[in-house]
């Protein structure tokens, strides 16, 4: 087995990524403006022995907000480029980076609401992203990666296997197909070097565990839009739900080692 506390450090990773391709609430700024979100990126990104996430997180820290205005501004800039409210033309769904028909899709979005209920987790009332926003997807793994620690760190080898191939199906199946194609987009489509360098980030990181999990994920070809795309809600209306939270106890299960970890909200790290 591997130690608890590098699962803790995938976690997260996981979960600040999650956290900062998310709308920047008011403790993400304040976790940015007095360098723990940088530090804690470092940190975890170090802890793993991968020198290229090391550096990618040392260039995210590097082009992180810095000043009083660019921090204040975090939120213009996510809405310019991702919010439906600015605009923003960046889609973070996966299915808007695959082809195919409205079953295809809808089968999709069965598929990752099946992995998240596997785990009793459940979207958070009152909040409005889909099941494939990238945040979601981020935070799931994040937990999963919290659960092997756990489990780890109380020998439970079963547990470990069982959570372990569920994060190997769901990178593989799920998150590890479209974030390379979403990571073309930012590049293209983003003129902000914090969110260039985050994508690079978040790929960086899914190959990793790609590696340790020995999976190759199918990325999504380069394609045009279906013709059914506008019938398939990719975004639009009241389908766009929140993060995952949890009705069962896995929520709650504590972090081993000294790393912290936030967990279970989006308040930012702490």
């Amino acid at each position: 087995m591997s130690r608890p506390d590098h699962h803790v450090h995938r976690a997260r990773l996981y979960k600040l990524a999650s956290m900062a391709f998310d709308r920047p609430t008011d403790d993400l700024r304040e976790a940015i403006r007095s360098a723990e979100f940088d530090d804690q990126l470092v940190e975890s990104a170090a802890a793993l022995g991968d020198e290229d996430l090391r550096e990618r997180a040392e260039t995210v820290a590097d082009l992180s907000p810095d000043g009083a205005d660019e921090i204040e501004d975090c939120y213009s800039t996510y809405a310019a480029l991702f919010g439906f409210e600015q605009g923003g033309e960046i889609q973070q769904y996966e299915v808007e980076y695959g082809s195919g028909s409205l079953v295809t899709n809808t089968d999709t979005l069965a598929d990752i609401a099946g992995f998240y209920g596997a785990f009793d987790l459940d979207l958070e009332d009152g909040n409005r992203e889909r099941v494939d926003h990238l945040c979601i997807e981020l935070e799931f793994v994040s937990h999963l990666a919290l659960q092997t620690a756990y489990l780890e760190q109380t020998g439970d080898e079963k547990g470990v296997e069982i959570v372990s191939n569920a994060q190997a199906d769901f990178l593989e199946d799920h998150l590890g197909r479209w974030v390379p194609r979403f990571r073309e987009t930012v590049r293209d489509d983003a003129d902000d070097p914090f969110y260039r360098a985050l994508a690079d980030l978040v790929v960086a990181l899914v190959e990793a565990d790609a590696d340790r999990f020995g999976i190759e994920p199918d990325v999504f070809p380069e394609v045009p839009p279906s013709p059914t795309e506008g019938l398939t809600g990719g975004g639009d209306g009241d389908f766009r739900c929140g993060t995952c939270g949890s009705n069962g106890s896995q929520t709650s299960t504590p972090s081993p080692g000294s790393a912290e970890m936030p967990m279970g909200d989006r308040d930012g790290p702490y």
